[in-house]
C-alpha cells in the first residue's frame, strides 16, 4: 500500500465513530431519586420538567427510584444502592436524603431541594460556590415560617399563642422551632411546643393544646405526621391547622403556605439537565425558591366556624371548597 492510500485508510477510520463511542453517545442517563418516606412526591413533576427540556423518559434518561420507607438505616442503604449502579446524578428532595446521598458519595453529582441552611449542614461551602458534588435549591425557612404564622394570625387576630407540633426525633425540627419562636416574638405570640417521639404521643398533644386554650396549631412536616391523620386530629379537637407542606391543607387543615413545588422541581430539572450535559455541581450556585403558594381550605374554615378574611382570599392561589 502506498503512502497516499495508507493515509486515506487511517483518516477514514478516524472519522468513523468506534462501536464503543457510538454506544457511549446512545447510553441512557440514569438519574437516582432518593426518597426518605417512599412517597415519590414531586417525582412526576420532575420527570415532566425533564421531558420539557428535550429528554425522553426511558430512551435518553431513566429514573432509578430508591425509597427509605421512613427508616434512616434503609435510606442509607438506598443511597448506597444508587452509587453502586452507578447513577449519573442523584436528586435528593429533602435534608435527610441530601445528607444520606453525600455520605454515600463525594463524586456523583447530587441535586438537593428543600434543604434549610446547606452551608451549616456541610453540604456546600457557600451558596455562590458550592465547591463539591452537591448543589440545588435551599429553602428560606425562617422567612417561610414567619409568613405562615403571620397569615394564620389573620384568621385569628386576637390570638396570643400558637401550638407547634414537632418531631423530636428529627434534628431539623429544633432549628425550625427556633425560627417559629423568633417569628412569633415579632407578632406578639407565645409558642406552645409539643415535641413528640412516637405516634401514640400525637393525639394527647392535640388534646393538651385544646385544654390549654391554644387557638391555632402549626405542624412541622415529618414522615411521622401523616397528613390525613394529623388533619383529622386537628378537626377532632376543633383546632385550625397550618403547615408549610400543602398536603396537610388538602387533607383538611385550614391553611398552607409553601414553596411552589412545581417551580422548585422545574429548577431542579434545569440543574440536572446542565449536569448531564457536562456542568460540574461545584460551579452551579445554590438557588432559593422565588415562587410561593397560599392554599386555603374554605370547607374546614366553615367546619371550625371561621370566616376566611378577604385579605387571605385575594392572595390565595387555591381555595378548597
Amino acid at each position: 500500500m502506498n503512502r497516499r492510500a495508507f493515509l486515506a485508510v487511517v483518516l477514514g477510520a478516524a472519522c468513523v465513530p468506534s462501536a464503543a463511542g457510538a454506544q457511549q453517545s446512545a447510553r441512557i442517563q440514569r438519574i437516582g431519586w432518593l426518597d426518605y418516606s417512599s412517597s415519590s412526591e414531586n417525582l412526576g413533576t420532575f420527570v415532566q420538567a425533564m421531558v420539557s427540556r428535550g429528554w425522553v423518559d426511558g430512551k435518553t434518561f431513566r429514573i432509578e427510584y430508591r425509597g427509605g420507607e421512613g427508616r434512616p438505616e434503609r435510606l442509607s442503604a438506598a443511597a448506597g444502592e444508587l452509587t453502586r449502579l452507578p447513577v449519573d446524578a442523584i436528586v435528593a428532595p429533602g435534608v435527610a436524603e441530601a445528607l444520606a446521598a453525600r455520605r454515600a458519595t463525594d463524586s456523583i453529582p447530587i441535586v438537593m431541594t428543600a434543604v434549610d441552611d446547606p452551608v451549616a449542614l456541610g453540604l456546600v461551602a457557600s451558596f455562590a460556590r458550592p465547591g463539591g458534588n452537591v448543589t440545588g435549591l435551599a429553602t428560606a425557612r425562617s422567612e417561610l415560617d414567619g409568613k405562615l404564622l403571620s397569615l394564620l394570625r389573620e384568621f385569628l387576630p386576637r390570638a396570643t399563642s400558637a401550638g407547634v407540633i414537632v418531631d423530636a426525633t428529627d434534628p431539623q425540627h429544633t432549628s425550625i422551632l427556633r425560627h417559629l419562636r423568633e417569628a412569633a416574638g415579632r407578632l406578639g405570640l407565645t409558642i406552645n411546643a409539643a415535641p413528640v417521639s412516637r405516634h401514640t404521643e400525637v393525639d394527647p398533644a392535640f388534646a393538651a393544646f385544646k385544654r390549654q386554650g391554644t387557638p391555632m396549631v402549626v405542624v412541622v412536616p415529618s414522615s411521622m405526621f401523616i397528613p390525613n391523620w394529623i388533619a383529622d386530629l386537628a378537626l377532632k379537637h376543633g383546632l385550625p391547622l397550618a403547615s408549610t407542606a400543602p398536603g396537610y391543607v388538602f387533607e383538611g387543615g385550614l391553611m398552607g403556605y409553601s414553596e411552589d413545588w412545581n417551580a422548585v422541581y422545574d429548577r431542579a430539572a434545569t440543574i440536572v439537565d446542565r449536569i448531564l450535559k457536562g456542568a460540574k455541581p461545584a460551579g452551579i450556585p445554590v438557588e432559593l425558591p422565588t415562587k410561593f403558594k397560599l392554599i386555603v381550605n374554605a370547607k374546614t374554615a366553615r367546619a371550625l366556624r371561621l370566616s376566611v378574611p378577604q385579605s387571605i382570599m385575594i392572595r390565595s392561589d387555591a381555595v378548597i371548597d
